[in-house]
């Protein structure tokens, strides 16, 4: 469930909701917005300070301007830094700096997992940021790319292997009832791998790899054959699960659910 309930105490929520057992307790870098506030804050004082001496009331009241914008700022700072997302085996909550419980999203209620890499390249500059995204069955998102945790790898990867666990036998009796699972623009059926409008016969698909970005599959060319930004893919642990129990888990094979694999 998805709650925005004020005055719970974290206790309540978790017993609320059946989160579980606490796995981990995380709050936002917030390096940049440090140092863009004291910039701020610097500049406005060299206003003032300059104004004064010279007599220019315009460098007052723009320093007097900035000083307000680096106060304001200040304190969204300090609202951010003192945000908490507990992570539980049953889910997630927010805590605000207050230490009132702000929002509970249990793992069933989750309707797709989403994470990838974004990747920028200014030239000069190459950066990497995980990203995940949690969808809803309500419509609503969760974020877990915002704010940026700089534990993020670690929380990506402890919400992927619960949520996983939920999702494959659910994409197994998928599968099973009507003959192919969907995972966003790729579906895995019978015949084999459907992609936007072609289809890779299973016979045909030579490797698979989920790289930072995209979703790959060759066959015996040198190019893939599909080629799918992740941040489109949902249950992508569960997917690549799924390809590589094939042929026990394809329609016309009876056979046992298996857990998913833990991602490297």
């Amino acid at each position: 469930m998805d709650s925005r309930e004020g005055g719970r105490s974290i206790e309540q929520a978790v017993a609320d909701a059946g989160l579980g057992e606490l796995h981990g307790r995380y709050r936002p870098a917030v390096a940049a917005e440090i140092a863009i506030v004291v910039c701020c804050a610097g500049l406005g004082l060299v206003l003032l300070a300059a104004g004064a001496s010279d007599g220019a009331g315009a460098a007052v009241a723009t320093g007097v301007g900035v000083l307000a914008l680096a106060a304001i700022g200040g304190l969204v700072t300090w609202r951010k830094a003192n945000t908490w997302r507990h992570l539980y085996t049953g889910g997630t909550l927010t805590v605000d700096p207050q230490g009132t419980v702000t929002s509970v999203v249990s793992w069933h209620d989750v309707a797709h997992l989403r994470y990838w890499t974004r990747v920028t390249n200014l030239g000069t500059a190459y950066t990497e940021v995980p990203m995940c995204r949690l969808d809803l069955a309500n419509g609503e998102v969760v974020d877990l790319g915002k704010p940026r945790y700089k534990e993020l790898p670690e929380i990506v990867s402890f919400v992927d292997a619960n949520i996983s666990a939920i999702k494959l036998p659910l994409k197994v009796e998928e599968l099973r009832s009507t003959g192919s699972a969907v995972f966003g623009p790729i579906t895995l059926a019978a015949e084999g791998v459907r992609w936007r409008e072609s289809l890779v016969p299973w016979h045909a698909v030579t490797r698979v790899e989920a790289a930072k970005t995209r979703l790959k599959i060759w066959t015996d060319g040198s190019r893939p054959v599909v080629s799918q930004l992740l941040s489109a893919v949902p249950e992508l642990t569960v997917l690549i699960h799924m390809f590589g129990h094939w042929q026990e888990l394809r329609p016309d094979q009876p056979g046992a659910q298996a857990k998913p694999e833990q991602k490297p």
